[in-house]
């Protein structure tokens, strides 16, 4: 690591700097994920909060920034303010570097999300906090530093204008240390409301967005400052070297390959994203973005993305179970066109990074199986696996703070990798496990090998990204090991075609009136589909049926039932709430009063919602024997 260098800052020398300010990024030393330099250069980007600070500094100031994650901190460099900006996660780290400035007599001022929804924890550690977005605030904060009566606490009064926005200062940016500093944004504000995020919170529920031709031009000046940059520093190094820089540009692993959109959602406005991507046509830029995974629903839009020069999005698909996107106040996420968005992404070289959350209520053990088998299936370049973590300043964290299941407030932990709170479905363990294990198999060479297998463009940078992922997973994540519970669970769950379509007896909870017959229902149409999750309160796996049950496919259900009881000793719930239709000969297997005595001295079987739904049916049948019938379970 090196020492901050004061010489990367520029200075007019007709103004010579009065006064020092020092920007600092913390990052926890002792951090188990701490990204190697080659890590950091193939995966990670800066963020522009301080570069953003450093432009909003009056000139007569000289701005120093340093990102501890890629530089060491000098706690004796001479300044005469020091300004951070913090995560929750890094807020201790953050505490850490403020109080070895105070006590050289620096004043310290924090901002940021951790800052602006707990100040008063903050200010019991800096001098001055800044809640909110700092633009129209840090030069009133200077100012009132200037003049010796700095306040304890600023906050935002309104969300600043995106108009005339001064330019990031990505030049204070430490050089070959990031994927790109190529980095810039369009909007601000997030009109979803998703349960864990801070963005609607902290940015605002609307989206405001920056004129098209301010991003045009700086973009326009950042591209020929980097290009400028790597042309001097390839005429300074040795041949070999610049040889390697050159080819590290043409395949896009080198600082300034490509443009990063912070944005936290690019594509909010289709007709601002059209004027955008048609005036990044003549920039002949590569950049990637932060989207909606329902953009690829528009094949035109997908397709002038791809010709502005798009190669990547990350989206948030959060979770491929509906009711946990219901859950999380994300039903506009459609897992069923989940596959098929991808592939609209894949058709114009487009890589797809999703973000997968792991912790919802709706999720037990079964999940990560389940979410590595979809992202290599469907041949995703890359995916960020993520513990739920309640942040201060969510719903999220209302809610379960609550509830009283949030057990560990070292917010060091709150990085998206630690479990800090009891999930409904699971323990805390098995949710750690299943982070770990779902890394390692994500990051395995099989599952890249088949994952860029289907590659149409920047094979070697993706490759490169995957490596240095399969590095950090590797040094940094514990293997991890699935309950066998998450097998059996796995193991309940098809999709059965249906063989018998006569006679088909509806559900009367759907308040079907009349018979189906072969002519009104073809068999082609017709499927029995077999979910299963565990009970969020009972030592119990809950067996949801959804389509048509014929003979075929209720000897399936029980077979696999008998299956499950017997490894997992849990007591099963079959509920047919959902079920539309059936066979007779389906609901007489069904009543078989011997089908689970081999499990009875270890579990119990019950229906739930059986006789609502098929009564009719069942009138003329024996049911003896059939205590499974006993609906004791009304709440499953």
């Amino acid at each position: 690591m090196e020492l901050i260098q004061p010489s990367r800052t520029f200075v007019s020398p007709t103004n010579a700097p009065k006064r020092r300010l020092l920007l600092l990024d913390p990052y926890p030393r002792n951090s188990q994920y701490h990204l190697t330099a080659a890590e950091r250069r193939a995966v990670w980007f800066p963020k522009l909060s301080l570069p953003t600070i450093a432009a909003y500094t009056p000139e007569q100031w000289h701005v120093d920034l340093v990102d501890e994650a890629v530089q060491d901190i000098d706690f004796d460099y001479p300044c005469d303010l020091v300004g951070l900006s913090v995560m929750t996660c890094y807020a201790p780290r953050a505490y850490e570097i403020a109080a070895e400035f105070r006590k050289r007599g620096v004043k310290v001022v924090m901002g940021g999300v951790h800052a602006t929804y707990c100040p008063e924890e903050a200010l019991q550690h800096v001098d001055t906090v800044v809640c909110g977005e700092a633009e129209d605030l840090w030069p009133e904060v200077v100012s009132d530093f200037e003049a010796g009566h700095m306040k304890r606490k600023y906050e935002m009064r309104a969300f600043p204008s995106l108009e005339n926005y001064l330019s990031p200062r990505v030049e204070l940016l430490s050089p070959d240390a990031y994927m790109t500093r190529q980095c810039s944004f369009t909007t601000r504000g997030c009109h979803f409301d998703c349960e864990f995020c801070s963005v609607s919170p902290f940015n605002g529920k609307t989206t405001r967005r920056r004129p098209v031709q301010e991003v045009v031009r700086e973009l326009l000046r950042v591209k020929h400052w980097i290009r400028n940059e790597i042309v001097e520093r390839m005429c300074q190094d040795s041949l070999w070297q610049a040889l390697k820089t050159g080819f590290r540009m043409r395949v896009g692993i080198e600082d300034g390959s490509i443009v990063a959109f912070v944005d936290d959602l690019h594509n909010s406005n289709r007709a601002y994203c059209r004027e955008l991507w048609t005036a990044l046509k003549p920039l002949n830029i590569k950049w990637g973005c932060q989207s909606t995974l329902f953009l690829a629903d528009d094949e035109e839009m997908v397709k002038l993305a791809a010709e502005s020069g798009c190669v990547s999005v990350f989206v948030g698909m959060e979770s491929l179970d509906e009711d946990c996107l219901e859950e999380t106040n994300k039903p506009f996420n459609r897992v069923q066109k989940f596959a098929q968005e991808i592939d609209m992404f894949h058709k114009y070289g487009i890589m797809v990074n999703p973000g997968i959350v792991f912790g919802f209520d709706n999720d037990d053990e079964s999940v990560f199986e389940r979410a590595v088998e979809f992202l290599t299936a469907t041949k995703v370049e890359l995916a960020y696996f993520n513990v739920l973590t309640p942040l201060p300043g969510t719903a999220l964290y209302d809610r379960y703070n609550k509830e009283g299941r949030i057990f560990d407030r070292d917010w060091s932990k709150y990085d998206g990798k630690h479990v800090v709170f009891r999930p409904s479905r699971m323990t805390p363990e098995q949710l750690q496990e299943g982070f770990h294990w779902a890394n390692h198999q994500f990051y395995s060479l099989p599952s890249i090998w088949k994952r860029l297998s289907g590659t149409q463009q920047r094979l070697v940078a993706r490759w490169e990204m995957n490596r240095e992922f399969r590095k950090l997973v590797k040094r940094s994540c514990p293997k991890g090991t699935l309950s066998p519970v998450a097998k059996v669970l796995k193991n309940l769950q098809a999709k059965l075609p249906i063989v018998d379509t006569g006679q088909l007896v509806p559900n009367a909870l759907h308040a079907i009136k009349q018979r189906i017959d072969q002519t009104t229902a073809p068999a082609h149409s017709l499927w029995l589909n077999i979910k299963a999750k565990r009970h969020d309160r009972q030592a119990a796996v809950v067996v949801t049926l959804e389509g048509t049950l014929d003979h075929v496919g209720a000897k399936e259900l029980l077979k696999r039932i008998r299956e499950a009881a017997e490894k997992a000793r849990l007591d099963i719930i079959v509920n047919f709430e959902h079920l539309k239709h059936a066979t007779p000969e389906a609901l007489k297997a069904l009543l078989d009063g011997d089908a689970f005595k081999s499990v009875l001295p270890y579990a119990k079987v019950r229906y739930q919602k059986f006789s609502a739904a098929f009564q009719g049916a069942l009138e003329g049948l024996s049911l003896k024997g059939s205590e499974f019938l006993i609906e004791d379970l009304q709440d499953a």
